[in-house]
């Protein structure tokens, strides 16, 4: 019989429980970006990765979210190619090579993947023209940049929204519990709205 100490791992109950408090916190994350609540699918990714730092992919949507809160944002294309400033094209085309290594929708499960990926590969694809770069630099070293102009055309939906034509990936209801008591008691009532992402 095995001793403890060379007990595998994957029996250990904890664990188990940090392994499934990780993958609850991814498909939360996922949850977040299809309401377009960016920051917070950021975070519970992030609290994925805390509880299982070897969650398959966790880093790859991550990185997804964070390139479609820099759209939302509208910051400018560097920005959503994970750069702080202006720079050349050499270090642009392979921080790209390096993005779509990650977001391409065959490498990366999430829900943000294909969004993801289109943003880069609009990124790259005008910084490419080498007339265009030139003026949008001077654009952004002047200050009057006004965005990346990337059209989001999916409607941000609201948990507070009801249903309607143009938001059918949520569903809001409010569920009302009543606990029985004894007799004699006050009747315990407590309102609970619940979002449901399609």
């Amino acid at each position: 019989m095995a001793s403890s100490s060379t007990y595998p791992f994957p029996h250990d109950p904890l664990v188990n429980l940090a392994n499934m408090a990780a993958v609850k916190a991814r498909d939360t994350a996922e949850a977040f970006f299809k309401l377009q609540y960016f920051e917070l699918a950021i975070k519970q990714a992030m609290v994925a990765k805390q509880f299982d730092p070897d969650l398959q992919d966790v880093d790859h949507f991550i990185l997804a979210y964070q390139i479609h809160k820099a759209v939302s944002e509208k910051k400018d294309w560097y920005h959503v190619l994970g750069f702080q400033q202006v720079t050349d094209y050499v270090t642009i085309k392979k921080q790209y090579k390096e993005l779509a290594r990650f977001v391409h929708p065959d490498k990366n499960s999430s829900a943000a993947a294909e969004g993801a990926f289109k943003h880069v590969k609009a990124a790259l694809d005008f910084l490419s023209d080498s007339a265009k770069k030139k003026a949008y630099d001077k654009l952004l070293s002047t200050g009057q940049f006004q965005g990346s102009k990337v059209k989001n055309t999916r409607k941000r939906a609201c948990p507070q929204a009801k249903t309607s034509r143009d938001d059918r990936d949520v569903f809001k209801k409010t569920i009302k519990i009543m606990r029985k008591t004894n007799p004699g008691q006050k009747t315990c009532c407590m309102r609970i709205s619940v979002c449901r992402v399609a």
